[in-house]
């Protein structure tokens, strides 16, 4: 059995950048001849599928990938034009690639994933793919991203038979819906993430994954991946935080966990659901208020739009987090401005 490589592993890769550097690796047809180009792709980037067939031959094949190492698992995008790959049972046997993958298509018109039964795949969803199994893909121009993560952590979450996972659909909803936010988040952010928030990303999206195939399989078990639902409940709050009705019992029901053990999450870090809300709710006044875009909005406007109710209670908080009055940070952000027009 072999778990999963790191990108360091591959050829052509930089040499010396390990898993924690969270180093991103690219690669690209760009500059490689039409008529090679697809056997680049197959011989010299990509690791466990096989391009068979290009479907536009009309034109030159055009690719690109990035990977990103975390711990114990890969976040890889795939862009390309259509093709038709799979992994057959002798390439299986030979290479010993065994990982799995949760895969999100982000574009495409039409897609197949042909592993126990034939699967069309539509931009959004996810799916899973066990690279031990044999597997065949019919993508037209695409691009997609893979979480991949290793065997072994996977069996130790779910058992060692992994025949429920084997290329199946996985609902986007709950925690499996913020994973695919945090994966679309994450490659968006990628050019101004440091290092060590890359690495961050990809073990946050890692043990979301891992509770997401851990509940796919009905084996939940929330306090393993506390940091998963951590990541996760910090997402959605973040998101939410506007509606005043978010509470810690919502963000839990939304999770698919119950209230303990979101709280022994939350717990873990040091912080509180509750307390959570309100931090994001207040950042996003603080940011509403530096913008000369929303100058129009009166300070109860901006209360109410990130979810709080009463306005006194809004001042007193937020004057108890940043030292200051609401009207007087929105003072500070037109001053802010002001002088940065000044430097110009």
């Amino acid at each position: 059995m072999r778990a999963a490589k790191s990108a360091g592993d591959l050829p052509g890769n930089l040499p010396g950048a390990g898993i924690g550097d969270a180093p991103v690796y690219e690669r690209s047809t760009q500059g490689i001849p039409a008529a090679e180009r697809l056997d680049y792709w197959r011989e010299d980037v990509l690791r466990r599928m096989e391009p068979r067939e290009v479907l536009t031959p009309e034109r030159p094949f055009s690719a690109r990938l990035r990977r990103i190492s975390g711990r114990d698992a890969e976040l890889v995008e795939h862009a390309s034009d259509g093709l038709v790959a799979d992994r057959t049972a002798a390439r299986c046997a030979r290479d010993g690639w065994d990982d799995i993958g949760i895969d999100l298509m982000i574009e495409s018109s039409h897609a197949v994933l042909e592993q126990q039964t034939a699967l069309k795949v539509r931009p959004g969803e996810l799916h899973v793919v066990d690279y031990a199994r044999p597997v065949r893909v019919v993508r037209s121009r695409h691009r997609a991203v893979g979480l991949i993560v290793s065997r072994a952590r996977v069996q130790d979450l779910v058992g060692p038979d992994l025949t429920v996972l084997s290329g199946v659909r996985v609902p986007v909803q709950g925690l499996a819906l913020l994973l695919a936010s945090h994966v679309r988040t994450t490659l968006q952010a990628l050019s101004s993430l440091s290092a060590a928030e890359r690495g961050l990303a990809v073990n946050a999206a890692t043990d979301m994954a891992c509770a997401v195939l851990q509940a796919h399989a009905g084996t939940l078990d929330a306090d393993r991946f506390a940091a998963g639902f951590y990541a996760a409940a910090l997402q959605l709050i973040r998101r939410d935080c506007s509606d005043p009705s978010l509470t810690p019992t919502l963000v839990a029901l939304h999770l698919g966990c119950s209230r303990a053990a979101l709280y022994r999450a939350f717990a873990r870090q040091g912080h509180s659901v509750a307390a959570s809300i309100w931090a994001a709710r207040l950042e996003r006044a603080w940011a509403i208020l530096h913008r000369s875009d929303h100058a129009h909005l009166l300070v109860s406007e901006v209360a109410y739009a990130c979810g709080f109710l009463d306005h006194s209670t809004f001042d007193r908080m937020f004057k108890k987090r940043y030292g200051l009055s609401p009207r007087d940070a929105r003072g500070q952000g037109q001053q802010m401005r002001a002088a940065q027009m000044d430097d110009l």
